[in-house]
């Protein structure tokens, strides 16, 4: 980007040496534009490489959540994880969840996660 702005000034000085009025006003406006796109140019890169950083830091979020999500579970935990879960329907809006069978033995009242009325 360096070299583009010191082409630029070079540019630049190279219109003084115009001697022709109507060139010379041509010129500097062509060099006016030139420096408003290397101006929006260097924003645009700047954006790019916050972007950029930013996509990394997500990626690597994802990574870990896959990483928790997708741990190597063995075939005994997961049978371990069915006995203690039952799943059952509200009675109230009649949406399915899963619910340990010792908080459902031991509480009274037990609210429902999508319409907050009590299940039981």
């Amino acid at each position: 980007m360096q070299k583009i702005k010191s082409n630029i000034q070079l540019f630049k000085g190279k219109l003084e040496l115009i001697q022709d009025k109507e060139y010379k006003d041509l010129f500097y406006n062509i060099s006016s534009i030139l420096d408003s796109l290397s101006e929006k140019v260097e924003e645009t890169l700047v954006k790019q490489e916050y972007l950029e950083e930013n996509v990394q830091y997500m990626d690597e979020d994802l990574t870990d959540l896959q990483e928790e999500l997708f741990e190597e579970v063995s075939f005994e935990e997961l049978d371990d994880f069915e006995d203690e879960y039952i799943e059952i329907n509200c009675i109230n809006c009649n949406k399915p969840m899963f619910i340990e069978k010792e908080s459902l033995e031991k509480n009274k009242n037990i609210s429902c996660p999508f319409c907050k009325k009590n299940i039981k």
